[in-house]
């Protein structure tokens, strides 16, 4: 497999989902983790083993964590998120009481993407789902996706910030066209676009292009610093900190990304 050299200082990203972000900052990036989504993990050999770092292709991986999780939460926990989602909308803008939320959404994350600047020259290969495995320069070059192969992985101090969608209160369900909404929306076509490249193979330059285009952004709608502090804080905003009200950006987003990728055709499943 032919290697291709990133520059020390080069900005590359990785998604992911909320709940590995301790883990992350405590430990960083480890040297091998297996790529979310894609249906290539059975056939991965022990050269394809390390970290998949890209563009929009992290925002790809994010959804594709967020879905699994999701539904794996969904399946573990059918009763109480059906009668969730009933009283979700039979009640627009109330908080829904339920037995065992707080058990149920500490197992729920929201999807993230890690922007990481490389504290050193580093060598990667080809991302083989785009390109052969002896076209490294062009699986970065084109596609914006490779796979790092560092033996230590990524520390933490190369991670410099993270970014999640816009979260939201139960009060924002009451208002019609609420711009909050609206700005989550935004936030699930961006991880749609990282499907329609794996999917459809759409080059990332074309379709953040047009996201900026249309939305004059290339990244989710919010950020933070990557420090104790940061994520301290993420965890205590709202949308994190009540069961209910994480509970209820799960199922928005979930629901978003549902139907957008429906649009382009892509299955969830």
């Amino acid at each position: 497999m032919t290697s291709f050299i990133l520059p020390k200082g080069s900005v590359v990203k990785l998604g992911t989902i909320s709940t590995a972000l301790y883990s992350f900052l405590r430990d960083g990036i480890p040297a091998n983790l297996p790529r979310e989504g894609l249906r290539l993990a059975e056939t991965e050999s022990v050269a394809d083993r390390g970290v998949y770092v890209g563009e929009l292709m992290a925002y790809f991986s994010a959804s594709a964590a967020f879905c699994q999780s999701t539904s794996a939460l969904y399946h573990q926990h059918q009763d109480e998120l059906t009668t969730f989602v009933e009283q979700l909308q039979l009640n627009r803008g109330v908080k829904p009481t339920i037995h065992n939320l707080e058990s149920i959404a500490g197992q729920a994350g929201i999807p993230v993407v890690l922007e990481i600047v490389l504290d050193e020259a580093c060598e990667v290969a080809a991302d083989t789902h785009f390109e052969a495995a002896d076209n490294s320069a062009k699986s970065w070059n084109l596609w914006r996706s490779v796979l790092l192969q560092r033996e230590q992985g990524i520390p933490s101090s190369s991670i410099k910030k993270f970014y999640f969608p816009r979260l939201l209160d139960y009060r924002d369900l009451a208002i019609a066209k609420n711009p909050r909404l609206l700005e989550q929306t935004i936030d699930s076509s961006l991880m749609v676009g990282g499907m329609m490249q794996s999917w459809h193979k759409d080059t990332p330059g074309d379709l953040l292009l047009a996201f900026k285009k249309q939305y004059g952004r290339t990244n989710f709608s919010q950020s933070m610093n990557f420090d104790e502090a940061a994520i301290e804080r993420f965890f205590n905003l709202n949308g994190m900190l009540d069961a209910a009200t994480r509970l209820l950006n799960q199922m928005t987003i979930w629901q978003d990304i549902n139907a957008l990728a429906k649009k382009q055709g892509i299955p969830l499943e």
